[in-house]
């Protein structure tokens, strides 16, 4: 994982600020059911899965507990939430299905041809050489193995958008967004074969949405005790600005999928 990921590391205030709005175990909205619509089709019992950029765990927990995985490594270079994941698998009791390990950024730590799957959720738009990521998803992967996961990409660089970056930038968060040719292209260069992308933008308009309406009126109390005025506004902001990059056509939200190919180039 890239050097500049660690920018963007969480504290327990963040962490349950975003819990309170995305639900248990999640920093972004979708949930357990987002996690179930990414894998549909994908048969993960008896396979070996890489759980990239884990988080607070909800993902690796909603795989085994729910879609049938029993190996699974959560991968975060985060300790404080990779702590809280593993207060969410023991609470589970899947934690002998699922191991969390702290890495650092950089190339990953995993030997190559390990894994079957590899799942990762908006990891890739903090990556500044997309090929280079791509690149270090394949070397893990067994011959035949695939890339799941979901992320956000530029749909036109309008002013919704240019909004929505210069806040992340502003804010002192490294994020590197690419268009869906620019996915194409990084994930082909590696060789990477099938690869397909699902739009779920209309979703996630539909998300961020319910998620601005909640901020500003159920949650509003709840988060201005755990915020202070200041950083209420501040999150409050956020949230609408996002809104506004996916409704106002700035921004796209897609799963991608991607299968090793012969040809990968590691």
């Amino acid at each position: 994982m890239s050097e500049d990921s660690s920018k963007n590391l969480y504290d327990k205030c963040n962490i349950d600020t975003l819990e309170m709005v995305y639900g248990r175990g999640y920093l972004s909205a979708g949930g357990d059911e987002e996690v179930a619509r990414v894998l549909r089709g994908f048969e993960l019992a008896g396979r070996s899965v890489l759980d990239l950029g884990c988080g607070l765990g909800g993902a690796s927990v909603t795989m085994s507990r729910d879609l049938g995985a029993t190996d699974i490594v959560g991968f975060d270079i985060d300790e404080v939430v990779l702590g809280r994941a593993r207060v969410l698998v023991e609470e589970n009791r899947v934690d002998d299905r699922v191991r969390l390990i702290l890495g650092n950024p950089g190339p990953l730590q995993f030997a190559d041809e390990s894994f079957d799957i590899v799942y990762t959720t908006a990891v890739a738009c903090h990556m500044s050489d997309l090929a280079g990521f791509f690149r270090e998803i394949a070397r893990v992967l067994k011959p035949g193995g695939w890339l799941t996961g979901s992320d956000w990409m530029i749909l036109e660089k309008n002013q919704a958008f240019h909004v929505w970056d210069k806040m992340l930038r502003n804010r002192g968060l490294n994020f590197y967004f690419a268009d869906q040719a620019e996915f194409n292209l990084a994930l082909e260069s590696v060789g990477f074969e099938q690869i397909r992308f699902n739009d779920r933008t209309d979703a996630f308009t539909g998300f961020s949405a319910e998620s601005s309406e909640r901020v500003a009126n159920e949650l509003m109390p709840s988060l201005l005790s755990s915020l202070g005025e200041e950083g209420y506004r501040a999150f409050k902001d956020w949230s609408e600005v996002r809104y506004a990059g996916l409704k106002q056509g700035g921004m796209l939200y897609q799963h991608l999928y991607g299968k090793k190919g012969k040809s990968i180039q590691c």
